[in-house]
């Protein structure tokens, strides 16, 4: 594994786990998105395969040197039926270097390697909107935390902008 975003929470009626996962280069840095989003305590919207994940306004964060969407989305659609759950970062909350935790020959070992995994933490807004056969029907906006996840090497590939 390479990167992940993760986030959880809740908007309105509807709770929600998101996260898009990418693999490491041996694997292509695939990208997996996951999804699950409930309404009323019962979930409506499961399926990985149905989800386009997104991101843009990408910036190299400054103490890290990884890259950070400002905006990232998760869009699940199932026939006329389309779900879009939009996190917009207003402030990175939290930095850490995982080899900070490190102490003796393994911290020396992983600088020796070049390890440079990290942990970020942001807070922002995340906007649902629910759209039936085009039409919005429903649009909440709720404050959220979370995380991005670095294990590897920042690589291109790895977070690629999209439109």
């Amino acid at each position: 594994m390479n990167n992940w975003y993760w986030g959880r929470g809740s908007a309105g009626t509807y709770t929600f786990i998101t996260s898009s996962i990418v693999a490491e280069k041996k694997y292509g840095y695939t990208r997996r998105p996951v999804f699950m989003l409930a309404r009323d305590g019962k979930v409506i919207a499961d399926d990985g395969t149905k989800v386009e994940f997104r991101t843009s306004s990408i910036n190299t964060d400054e103490q890290t040197g990884k890259p950070v969407a400002d905006l990232h989305s998760y869009t699940y659609r199932d026939g006329t039926t389309e779900y879009t759950l939009a996190y917009r970062r207003e402030a990175t909350i939290l930095q850490t270097f995982f080899i900070d935790s490190l102490a003796g020959i393994k911290r020396f070992l992983a600088r020796l390697v070049g390890f440079d995994g990290c942990y970020l933490r942001f807070r922002g807004t995340v906007t649902l909107t629910h759209s039936e056969d085009g039409t919005t029907v429903e649009e909440i906006t709720a404050p959220a935390i979370w995380e991005l996840m670095y294990f590897g090497k920042h690589a291109h590939e790895s977070h690629p902008a999209t439109p």
